[in-house]
């Protein structure tokens, strides 16, 4: 990854991909469902943890989790929250302006010289994207921020660029007149970096979706979601029979996998 990022097609299998498609619509209506509607209040984005759990099923990747691990240069990583998100016909992008993912995702500047201090970031196109859909613009190391170099993610469903926080990119039009441009995202960094983080979910522990699927995972999943690990001196009878009451599930997947 020495341009910053790269971009993988079709990444996704295709039943998955289509799945996680038609959950994203349910979420976020396409263009046809809301037509001219140009409310203010308009939904364009939504965040973990989704009503739809295969998208927060989607997150325990294990190439993505694999690759985050390498990269970051530790097993021990946490889950980044991150959120699906719309583009519809009218939006104006900023081609002329790149930008990096870092001051408003942690307190630390960006660093050359330490890529672990860098968080990973995977943007999943869950349906086809031309170069008229607001495809997001992505620029190589060596470039030095000249956006006329910068490559457009347009990509066939399933496709995902992979990117770190230092890594400069800028958003582009919607230059059709129907249709919608969908991402869902997410991000990995370094467990023992409470420094970073765009935002946290330490306060969805009652959230019904949260719940649910916190209680369909592994041991070894709920590490990556800020959970002591197992064999952590909080667990007791007592707590484990709490943590069942909250998340119905927990003690029948306390193994490793």
């Amino acid at each position: 990854m020495n341009k910053g990022y790269v971009i993988i097609h079709r990444f996704l299998p295709e039943a998955q991909c289509a799945e996680m498609a038609a959950a994203v619509r349910r979420l976020l209506p396409p263009w046809e469902e809301i037509g001219d509607d140009t409310r203010d209040d308009r939904i364009d984005a939504c965040y973990f943890p989704y009503s739809e759990q295969c998208l927060n099923h989607a997150i325990l990747n294990p190439e993505a989790i694999h690759f985050a691990q390498r990269w970051l240069e530790t097993e021990h990583i946490h889950y980044r929250p991150g959120l699906a998100l719309v583009r519809y016909p009218g939006f104006k992008g900023s081609r002329d302006k790149c930008h990096i993912d870092n001051g408003n995702n942690s307190l630390l500047p960006p660093t050359a010289t330490d890529h672990a201090h860098a968080q990973l970031n995977f943007w999943f196109y869950l349906e086809d994207v031309a170069a008229d859909q607001a495809p997001t613009l992505f620029i190589a190391n060596d470039d030095n921020q000249d956006l006329s170099k910068a490559e457009a993610m347009v990509a066939p469903a399933g496709s995902v660029c992979i990117f770190h926080n230092y890594t400069q990119h800028a958003t582009s039009d919607y230059g059709r007149i129907q249709g919608q441009r969908y991402v869902w995202k997410f991000a990995f960094g370094r467990a023992d970096h409470y420094w970073e983080g765009v935002m946290h979910y330490t306060d969805v522990g009652n959230n019904r979706h949260f719940r649910e699927f916190i209680g369909s995972i592994t041991a070894r999943e709920r590490e990556l979601f800020r959970f002591p690990p197992a064999g952590h001196p909080y667990y007791t009878g007592q707590t484990l029979a709490a943590l069942e009451e909250q998340y119905p599930g927990w003690n029948r997947r306390n193994e490793y996998a």
